[in-house]
């Protein structure tokens, strides 16, 4: 996909937003927006092994009115016009492949001046899912609004961000591991890798849980990507998207070092190593 400006600036120029200003997204916009739909210079390290993946931008004028009022968001999402729907063919490493195809959809919303925010759990799927025609074999497992946001936000969403502790991030001693998961990896250790794993600590999840784990090796450039399941969360169905997120923060890792021109390939090779029994392997980098 091509950007008008760095990844690295528009990875930090997203953010969620909640409240839009009613209006349709203008033609030429939404041309732009079709095209980037169509995913066509998006691969993600995981589509060889996923299923078919597709993308429509569903207006809501078209919808009955009501289905108006079944979109399910709870008053979360305030003025949106329009919705970028996804479906999925259920598969191994759906999710992660979801994840990464619909974040570098988002990003380049982002770049448009368009703003998006992620959606798993609080939308009408049988809604969503219908208009999108989704087939017996297809999962629609998150969505997002897109469009033209107000000046400022509403007092609900602040609330939200508020709680959800949204402009905050976990140190990287937390997320970010060399040999072993006892042993954080230094910040200041990572050289030319810094900013790889900055875009993946900024990544976006649900709820703002970050439940990736990176793994160096020691002395090379290998990096083994885990999700962590936490049991306090099993219960508030955070768990159900941690796949996603993973596949979120692999996007921003991946488009980080294309566009830096680190040179690498993605493997499933899990290391051979005693780890935590909420942590589960997902994929690897091997630099070159």
């Amino acid at each position: 996909m091509i950007f008008s400006k760095s990844i690295i600036a528009i990875i930090k120029e997203r953010t969620s937003w909640r409240t839009y200003s009613n209006q349709l997204l203008e033609d030429d916009t939404k041309k732009k927006m079709n095209q980037i739909l169509t995913f066509k210079d998006i691969k993600s390290p995981f589509s060889e092994l996923a299923g078919k993946t597709r993308f429509e931008l569903i207006a809501v004028p078209e919808f009955a009115p009501d289905e108006r009022k079944k979109l399910g968001t709870y008053g979360l999402i305030k003025g949106a016009q329009e919705f970028i729907v996804g479906a999925i063919e259920k598969s191994d490493y759906y999710k992660e492949n979801y994840g990464y195809i619909l974040e570098a959809i988002i990003l380049g919303a982002t770049d448009l001046n368009l703003g998006t925010c992620w959606l798993g759990g609080t939308f009408n799927k049988t809604l969503f899912s219908s208009k999108i025609n989704c087939q017996k074999n297809e999962i629609v497992p998150a969505i997002t609004p897109i469009g033209y946001t107000t000046d400022t936000r509403r007092k609900k969403e602040k609330v939200i961000r508020a709680f959800v502790k949204a402009d905050s991030r976990f140190p990287w001693s937390k997320i970010f591991f060399e040999k072993t998961f006892s042993t954080p990896l230094p910040r200041e250790t990572t050289g030319r890798y810094e900013a790889l794993l900055e875009m993946v600590r900024l990544a976006p999840s649900a709820g703002n849980k970050q439940p990736w784990r990176v793994l160096k090796e020691k002395d090379c450039d290998n990096f083994h990507f885990y999700v962590y399941f936490s049991p306090d969360l099993k219960m508030k169905g955070y768990n159900t998207f941690v796949n996603i997120d993973v596949g979120i923060g692999i996007c921003h890792f991946d488009l980080t070092a294309k566009e830096v021109g680190m040179k690498g390939r993605w493997e499933f090779l899990e290391p051979k190593l005693e780890q935590p029994k909420e942590l589960k392997y997902i994929i690897s980098w091997i630099g070159q």
